[in-house]
């Protein structure tokens, strides 16, 4: 070896390449020919046999192993000869402070070598960490669909994961930054009463802050779609509980990552919060309504009075589904496929009728009136007959026939029921309607119209 070093087979300018530095390259060629036969043909393909992997996310695959592999390559030859030239290396910023230091600007190989090796790790760990939450996310939810239905959804799983590129992007380039000192570079400078000096706020802070929020919308989602839904699942918990559970712990994570990317910023965080003390005192006056809603909404994520799923009545009788709790207002889906909007605070200050709080189904009651002298036994028959025979009304528990009064031209009956269809149970009343009319019609029951008999006296009172 000490003989290969000696053999000197390029000496430019004080460059010099030995024979020891070019076996060196080329074992390091050989070697990671060697890993990308091995990758390519033989560990990618054994995996692609054991995973449900898109064509796309093997093409992407593919393509990052190449260029991980050349780039290691050209760190590999930098790295043995030695070659770390300087092509940029001048002040940008004068110094924000008189005895603090300039900005400089500084570009190397060796710059370049990082940057290339963080943009190589940022791309492995997107494809293993994103291939990893979503495989396992696919797994979870969508082991027994269909394949075309499969793909889809691992596509829309995919999606919700697709944080993961942009973090480890930005980790990347913040390490470019920090190598090449643009990290440094201010943006603005302001006092700083808490500190009685000067605050500044640079490139590096900014990315810096940019990373905390990826980071944060990263780990929310892995916490809601994987940790919170293997719970869900093993604990059976009704959607309206799941979306209150995730939209609170979403409100948490915003409000900690905001505080934390403002401070990562480099803003003062003390004289933010003096700053908006007074500046809310103003706005709270002109925007109490929209601050009491939303409170009103974290309320009813606490209190879960009305979730997600629930059939609910509100003012003016308008029935219909709640498909989403926000910030400020509820949404709700009608019975005719309309949405309405409604405050957070009607929904606490204001009656509302919720039909499948407790359990989804609830008990409804349909009136019918049969002349005086009808088979009253043949009647209750008949209302029994009628609601066993529907699909939509429940039979545990069983209807109830109900003899109410003797009203002034019919004896008045009720049948009760249950169903599940909440939001289309005007359509099942309907359906009984008809087959009590059909069913009285064949069985020879009348169903009175109201009458009165008017006696009128003849001859004249005595005063």
């Amino acid at each position: 070896m000490n003989r290969l070093r000696e053999i000197i087979l390029l000496d430019y300018n004080g460059f010099s390449v030995s024979g020891y530095q070019l076996l060196l390259i080329a074992v390091a060629t050989f070697v990671l020919l060697g890993a990308q036969f091995i990758v390519l043909r033989q560990t990618l393909p054994w995996y692609y046999g054991r995973e449900n992997v898109s064509e796309k996310n093997r093409t992407r695959v593919r393509a990052v192993v190449r260029f991980s592999l050349v780039s290691l390559l050209i760190i590999a030859v930098l790295r043995i000869l030695d070659i770390d030239i300087t092509f940029i290396d001048e002040a940008i910023q004068q110094a924000s402070t008189e005895d603090g230091p300039p900005v400089y600007l500084t570009v190397r190989i060796s710059t370049i070598v990082k940057a290339l090796l963080a943009f190589i790790v940022a791309n492995v760990l997107d494809i293993l960490i994103e291939e990893l939450l979503v495989q396992r996310y696919h797994r979870m939810h969508l082991s027994n669909t269909a394949t075309a239905q499969s793909l889809t959804n691992e596509q829309a799983a995919a999606d919700r994961f697709r944080a993961v590129r942009p973090f480890m992007y930005t980790l990347a380039i913040l390490v470019v930054l920090r190598d090449t000192g643009l990290g440094s570079y201010v943006l603005y400078w302001f006092n700083d009463p808490g500190d009685a000096g000067v605050s500044t706020i640079t490139v590096g802070n900014i990315v810096f802050a940019i990373g905390i929020f990826l980071f944060l919308r990263l780990l929310l989602m892995t916490i809601t779609n994987l940790i919170l839904g293997t719970y869900y699942r093993r604990s059976k918990v009704d959607v309206g509980s799941q979306y209150a559970i995730n939209r609170l712990i979403t409100y948490f994570v915003y409000v900690v990552g905001v505080l934390l990317v403002l401070q990562a910023a480099g803003f003062n965080l003390l004289v933010l919060w003096t700053g908006a003390a007074a500046l809310l005192v103003g706005i709270g006056i002109g925007l109490q309504q929209t601050f009491n809603d939303l409170i009103c909404g974290i309320i009813i994520l606490f209190e879960r009075g009305v979730m997600v799923g629930d059939v609910v009545e509100i003012t003016d009788h308008q029935v219909g589904t709640v498909r989403k709790i926000g910030a400020r207002t509820a949404t709700i889906e009608t019975r005719d496929d309309i949405i309405i909007f409604v405050p957070n605070s009607k929904l606490i200050g204001e009656n509302v009728v919720n039909w499948s709080h407790v359990e989804r189904k609830a008990r409804f009651h349909v009136g019918v009136g049969v002349a005086y002298g009808s088979d009253t036994e043949l009647v209750k028959e008949i209302l029994q007959q009628v609601t066993a025979d529907h699909p939509r009304i429940l039979q545990t528990p069983k209807p109830i026939v109900r003899f109410l009064e003797f009203g002034d031209s019919s004896l008045n009956f009720e049948v009760l029921f249950w169903s599940r269809d909440l939001l289309r149970i005007e359509d099942v009343k309907s359906d009984v309607r008809f087959a009590i009319d059909k069913a009285f019609r064949e069985k020879g029951v009348e169903i009175p119209f109201p009458q009165r008999d008017l006696w009128i006296r003849s001859g004249k009172e005595k005063l």
